[in-house]
């Protein structure tokens, strides 16, 4: 009876406390591997919009940057322009300007540390027809020349402003009071290959789309040596101009940071149409949020007409100069563009003690210097052709 009672007996004490730490140990280091696991997924993921949104943002830049100048001029002011001296241009149209180190920027990185983390915004301007993909054929001229009166059957207007179905031809009012804003301008190419440029004042159009105008200053005036009599051959294209530059977002605004004690403040990247006329700001969208820095270097060609192209670098400074005071001379630009995790990850930490030095990568940003870590940086480089800038010959 003796044998077959110790045959039945339980774990000693012992052996229980032992199994429950084992166990006990087992299950933390499962906990520990899976909140380790979940915060590297959240990280990564995290940093994988980052990476797309920064992608998306420059895709557009891409776009725009190649369209400066089209269907207009590099700039009124280039020795090739052919332009008309009567009107003469209300303003100068540069199909790209740049200012490196933007103030107002600058300003805004200086929220998030711009100094330490070693970064910049430039601010970049376009001009060209960013509304439509044709040029419009004048059929007249008022006699004061303040008016144009467009060519309804030409193809380009038709394609862009008119609606056709079973019912007959309709116009479409919207889209042709859009693209002929006030606030734009005007590039005005007569049939001789003279160039003009005009602003918008109104626009006008019927509903069956046999009577549009545009309404126009300074006037042609009569008579005008450039033009053909009643303007006939005469093309318009609208012309907009774009901005791009590093703005904080507005605050209480849907992009403000709701939690900006943890993310710290949003800056972002902000492309806007400019009025033509005051400056001010036609229509405004974000481009990428958390954007941390913004540059604009510019490949020019500095050879005289007729010689070779002798094509150099400028960079900071020397490329403002170079876009502000030649823009027929670029041949191409190049962006960086970058930004940041909103989150500071306290275990990728701030290597360089002091600021980042300028030879050292962006891919760490640190938003809040007293708490351990940074925010990762995506970034992306790019040369973008600008083939509307060659002058015509």
């Amino acid at each position: 009876m003796r044998g077959y009672a110790n045959k039945r007996r339980g774990f000693t004490l012992i052996e229980m406390m032992v199994a429950l730490v084992i166990g006990a140990l087992v299950v933390a280091a499962v906990f520990s591997i899976g909140g380790a696991s979940a915060r590297h997924f959240q990280e990564q993921q995290r940093v994988g919009v980052t990476q797309r949104s920064v992608r998306m943002a420059m895709s557009r830049l891409q776009q725009d940057i190649q369209r400066a100048g089209y269907m207009s001029l590099p700039s009124n002011l280039a020795p090739t322009a052919g332009m008309c001296s009567t009107p003469a241009a209300p303003r100068n149209v540069p199909a790209i300007w740049m200012a490196d180190g933007d103030a107002t920027g600058n300003l805004a990185l200086d929220a998030v540390n711009r100094t330490q983390n070693g970064v910049s915004a430039d601010r970049l301007r376009l001009i060209g027809n960013y509304a439509t993909s044709d040029q419009y054929l004048v059929d007249s001229v008022s006699g004061p020349g303040n008016v144009l009166f467009l060519q309804e059957d030409w193809l380009g207007f038709r394609r862009s402003f008119t609606v056709t179905t079973s019912t007959g031809t309709t116009a479409d009012t919207q889209r042709f009071n859009d693209t002929f804003q006030a606030g734009r301008m005007l590039h005005v190419e007569t049939s001789y290959a003279r160039h003009m440029f005009v602003r918008v004042l109104s626009a006008s159009i019927d509903s069956t789309a046999r009577t549009a105008t545009v309404t126009i200053t300074p006037s042609l005036g009569t008579d005008n040596p450039c033009m053909s009599g009643l303007g006939r051959g005469t093309v318009i294209t609208p012309l907009s101009e774009i901005q791009y530059s590093i703005q904080l977002a507005a605050a209480g605004s849907n992009l403000d940071a709701r939690a900006s004690e943890v993310v710290g403040p949003n800056t972002q990247l902000v492309r806007e149409e400019l009025d033509m006329t005051t400056g001010g700001v036609l229509n405004r969208r974000v481009v990428l949020e958390y954007a941390v820095d913004f540059n604009v270097d510019a490949y020019v060609n500095t050879a005289a007409a007729g010689l070779p192209p002798n094509i150099v670098a400028r960079t900071g400074v020397a490329a403002q100069t170079a876009i502000q005071g030649t823009p027929w001379q670029v041949r191409s630009v190049v962006v960086a563009l970058a930004a940041r995790t909103p989150e500071q990850d306290p275990r990728f930490g701030w290597t360089y003690g002091g600021a980042r030095p300028a030879t050292s990568p962006l891919n760490r940003f640190v938003v809040f210097p007293a708490r351990p870590g940074a925010a990762r940086v995506r970034q992306i480089t790019s040369e973008i052709q600008t083939p509307n800038l060659i002058p015509r010959t």
